[in-house]
């Protein structure tokens, strides 16, 4: 048997070879195994050697890594317990609670500290529900307060100016003529009380939103000046307009608010200024898109503001001082009205004033460029009316307030209509159902039942006849309700003759 290849051995158990055994020995065939059988021994030895040393590299690898995990993650809760601590302490706590001192490895007692604090926070919550449920009751109350302040005070004043109106159309001696003119006065100023507490009130509720019609600009402040021509007229004053050639001719936008806010100033100016001018300014500034941005200013010549009164008479119910409230009167509401109409717009009014010197109010506006006015032939058609247009017309009026009804009898009948009377709704319905009318003029408060009622029973039946709120209630919630139940329109007492004349003449297809 040939000698086994050592060299191909374990290297240490070659040594031990080298070292004990001769060439003869290895020779022979049990030795020979028996060398084999070590050698897998050894190479086995080594290869659970290298696998062991392997697995502890791995090991003393994973470990530095959770290690290095653990630490951040004690770091981080560290950093949040400190942040924990640093909120609670800027918490505000509640009275009789003392505040504790508080350590990042107290996190029960953080805990419990929290719990009290969120209860208490839940208890505040709860209270501000209370508390925002009371306010909202009393901002009901106050609406409902001001809807029949406003019916109980509209309703004898319509009659006032009724019959003011109606005398001045007659001959009357010129110690009656100024006399009704005194008269005249004092329910325009009664009528601009009502309506600007009314306005206010709305605009407080945030239930005024802005329309978007085409309308032309230089023609609201064109009618504006003549609306107040008269007045500043009778003060020696005379009101100039200024227009920038370079403004639109149609533009797009709240035609009556932004009217309210001009005519707000300008009345102002009439009513402070005497024997001098009142300025109206419309200039475009510049074209931003399809916006045009403009300013307009009113200047007068009149009493002027002090420069220490100039913020507050921004405030409600305030006037520059009570001498100017005694002598010229106001409810102080209308420049607060102004300024709160301008932030719907995004804008503000500005002042430049001077005691003795005059004042100059000015604002800036965006409104975007409009292409063309709505059709004009309805206008230009209530031109050619006349007293002979509602001539024959049938109609029935439902108002339960007996001066009222001669008063509007007295318009109605000489415009030449076929009237017919209801003292309530019930009243109303049951006329409804036995005649035929081509309009009916809707009170809302009756008793035995109102209008909303007999509105919503009429409709049962009939959804085509014309039923136009007459009435003193002029809250929006009054109005909404009544196109809610049918209604087709609203005129507001005191009414403006020309106004029903108009709306009648529309409804009964006389224009």
């Amino acid at each position: 048997m040939s000698p086994i290849d050592i060299t191909k051995l374990h290297r240490l158990l070659k040594k031990q070879i080298n070292k004990y055994l001769t060439e003869d020995n290895l020779k022979e065939e049990d030795i020979t195994n028996f060398i084999k059988a070590v050698n897998d021994s050894y190479l086995n030895f080594e290869r659970d050697k290298e696998l062991l040393e392997h697995s502890a590299q791995l090991n003393d690898r994973e470990y530095a890594e959770i290690n290095n995990k653990l630490k951040e993650e004690i770091k981080q809760r560290k950093i949040s317990v400190e942040k924990l601590i640093e909120a609670i302490h800027s918490l505000e706590i509640q009275e009789g609670i003392q505040p504790k001192s508080f350590d990042s490895n107290n996190l029960l007692g953080l805990v419990d500290f929290l719990q009290i604090q969120i209860e208490n926070r839940k208890l505040i919550e709860a209270e501000l529900r209370q508390a925002k449920e009371t306010a909202e009751q009393a901002t009901d109350a106050k609406s409902e307060f001001l809807s029949m302040m406003s019916h109980e005070i509209r309703t004898p004043l319509n009659s006032i100016v009724g019959l003011t109106y109606l005398m001045q159309q007659e001959e009357v001696s010129p110690a009656m003529s100024e006399n009704l003119k005194i008269l005249q006065f004092s329910t325009d100023n009664l009528y601009v009380l009502i309506n600007d507490i009314l306005d206010f009130s709305k605009i407080e509720a945030g239930k005024v939103e802005l329309e978007r019609v085409p309308f032309d600009i230089k023609q609201l402040i064109s009618n504006i000046k003549k609306a107040n021509q008269v007045k500043a007229e009778e003060k020696g004053n005379k009101i100039k307009l200024m227009i920038d050639d370079d403004v639109p001719e149609v533009v797009i936008g709240d035609a009556l608010r932004l009217g309210q806010i001009i005519s707000n100033l300008v009345s102002n100016a009439v009513k402070f200024t005497a024997n001098g001018s009142i300025t109206v300014e419309l200039s475009f500034i510049r074209k931003n898109g399809n916006n045009a941005v403009m300013d307009i200013s009113v200047s007068d010549t009149g009493i002027g503001i002090a420069q220490n009164k100039q913020a507050s008479i921004f405030e409600k119910f305030t006037q520059a001082n009570s001498e100017t409230t005694r002598q010229f009167g106001g409810t102080g509401l209308g420049l607060v009205i102004t300024k709160k109409l301008l932030h719907l717009y995004k804008s503000d009014i500005q002042i430049e004033s001077e005691l003795g010197r005059g004042s100059k109010f000015f604002f800036s506006i965006e409104l975007e460029i409009g292409t063309a006015l709505k059709n004009k032939a309805n206008e230009a058609s209530t031109e050619l009316l006349n007293e002979n247009t509602l001539k024959g017309v049938k109609v029935l009026l439902v108002e339960d307030y007996p001066v009222n009804v001669k008063v509007a009898t007295k318009f109605l009948e000489r415009w030449q209509i076929m009237l017919d009377v209801a003292e309530n709704g019930q009243i109303a319905v049951d006329k409804y159902e036995t005649g035929k009318y081509d309009v009916i003029l809707m009170d809302i408060q009756m008793p035995q039942m109102d209008g909303y009622t007999a509105t919503a029973k009429i409709r049962e039946k009939d959804a085509n006849i014309p039923i136009i709120a007459l009435t003193a209630s002029a809250t929006l919630s009054n109005q909404d309700r009544a196109f809610q139940v049918g209604m087709n329109d609203y005129v507001t007492k005191p009414f403006n003759p020309k106004e029903l004349f108009q709306k009648i003449a529309k409804y009964s297809n006389r224009i």
